[in-house]
């Protein structure tokens, strides 16, 4: 493997301003990641890893994207969250079609995933998982709530302590 380099966008002390001014934990390792980059040029991306403390491929791709996009790579950076792209519906949209969920489920009535599923699929026009389901409400606040299951045989479990209760206690 090669050495590492990057391109000078910033100073050092443009680097450091911008890693100690992060409130976001991933963008300031990403600082970490170009601040030694750019005080030792020419080094092997081993003993950047092993000073950093993170793997080869990562400091490829920060120092990758630090080149090629500039100093505000952080900013056109997309991780995690919901990708409007790849979304079934916004929040908002979900948010809506919940709301008449709602009063059913405020009445104690069961909400039944194959009924809320095909709502779904005629807003969005395609067929969506349960997964998908379960990550909605979840994402909305909703959490499972369900009675305690009681074993078909309870009542007569019951039925015979009662009885036994009732019996007098034998003489000696």
């Amino acid at each position: 493997m090669g050495c590492l380099s990057i391109v000078t966008h910033l100073t050092t002390e443009q680097i450091k301003g911008r890693l100690y001014g992060c409130t976001n934990g991933h963008h300031a390792s990403y600082w970490q990641i170009i601040l030694p980059l750019s005080l030792n040029p020419g080094r092997k991306p081993f003993e950047y890893a092993a000073l950093l403390g993170c793997g080869e491929r990562k400091l490829y791709r920060i120092g990758s994207l630090y080149n090629r996009q500039g100093a505000d790579f952080i900013e056109k950076l997309q991780r995690g969250g919901r990708r409007e792209k790849r979304c079934v519906m916004s929040f908002e949209q979900e948010a809506a079609l919940l709301e008449n969920w709602t009063t059913t489920a405020l009445e104690a009535k069961v909400l039944v995933a194959k009924r809320l599923r095909k709502a779904v699929e005629e807003k969005t026009g395609h067929a969506v998982s349960t997964d998908y389901l379960w990550d909605m409400l979840h994402r909305h606040g909703w959490t499972e709530k369900a009675p305690r299951p009681q074993h078909p045989e309870a009542a007569e479990g019951k039925a015979k302590r009662e009885a036994f209760k009732k019996k007098p206690l034998p003489s000696l």
